[in-house]
């Protein structure tokens, strides 16, 4: 009972957070950059009162969670490769379908650098932007974006899952999944995030997508002791490389929604990626 009336208590806390910052963000009174970092850092914020609330120790708790050692700097540092591997399977998927075009992610740049380029010249820095990106994406998830990330995850794989019983498997991916992918449901209904136009239905693809993040999150959470570390630079990959599913494509908006990455055939691709993944944490518990 203890348990289950902190994990409503936590939720509904970053659930009505959550809410009022997307209103005050449709309203124009909050810049997008600093809504980002807010909400995703009230997640904490949630996990701090409810520790003051049920007279638990903040410092104990959230020492936990940001636990470091030198083989968690490993898992931090390799934690963000999987995010690639999920990409590559992805794209050998969605090439033979036509729904994955890198010229299109090229093109796209050409167009934002040709104001101040001549033709050639823009056509030549888009493509060695392009690869740049992709190659500077695992900078990006282990600094910035996972300074971003933490503030989610010290709620969603620190705190909600030691409330969980700290056991990683399909039980426990699927609360925190579904949990985490509803936390975002206001964001995309009212703001459009990442679904501008499939909003509802966006709800519902992205709730599948956090389940099936959350599945490998939560064993790297369990490799790294408890510490959230290495699951903030999964989820600061993800941020940083996965719109590519998104952009390399020439789909119209609509439909890019429903069937690309955040669609049908990211889920697809995550499935793969979690079963492969499991596959491989198996065996190498075995050797």
């Amino acid at each position: 009972m203890g348990a289950a009336l902190r994990i409503v208590v936590f939720v509904i806390l970053s659930y009505t957070i959550a809410l009022l910052l997307d209103v005050i963000s449709l309203y124009g009174w909050l810049p997008l950059i600093l809504w980002g970092f807010v909400r995703m850092w009230s997640v904490s914020l949630s996990v701090v009162l409810c520790l003051v609330i049920f007279r638990e120790s903040v410092y104990s708790n959230l020492r936990r969670f940001l636990g470091f050692s030198t083989r968690l700097l490993r898992l931090y540092m390799l934690s963000p490769l999987l995010i690639y591997a999920a990409l590559g399977i992805y794209i050998s998927l969605a090439v033979p379908l036509n729904l994955f075009d890198f010229s299109a992610y090229i093109d796209l740049i050409a167009e934002e650098v040709s104001s101040g380029l001549a033709g050639e010249q823009a056509a030549n820095s888009a493509v060695i932007l392009a690869y740049a990106q992709i190659a500077l994406a695992h900078a990006t998830a282990i600094t910035l974006n996972a300074f971003f990330a933490l503030g989610e995850e010290i709620g969603w794989r620190g705190y909600l899952y030691n409330l969980l019983g700290s056991k990683p498997g399909v039980t426990a991916a699927l609360g925190i999944g579904i949990f985490w992918g509803l936390w975002h449901a206001s964001a995309i209904i009212l703001l459009g995030y990442n679904y501008q136009i499939n909003r509802l239905v966006g709800v519902a693809l992205f709730t599948t997508l956090t389940v099936l993040f959350t599945y490998p999150q939560l064993s790297v959470t369990e490799m790294a002791g408890g510490s959230v570390l290495p699951a903030a630079s999964f989820h600061g990959a993800i941020n940083a490389i996965w719109g590519l599913t998104i952009v390399a494509t020439r789909l119209r908006w609509e439909d890019a929604e429903i069937l690309l990455g955040l669609g049908l055939m990211g889920i697809i691709a995550w499935i793969v990626t979690d079963i492969v993944f499991q596959m491989f944490t198996k065996k190498v518990k075995r050797t």
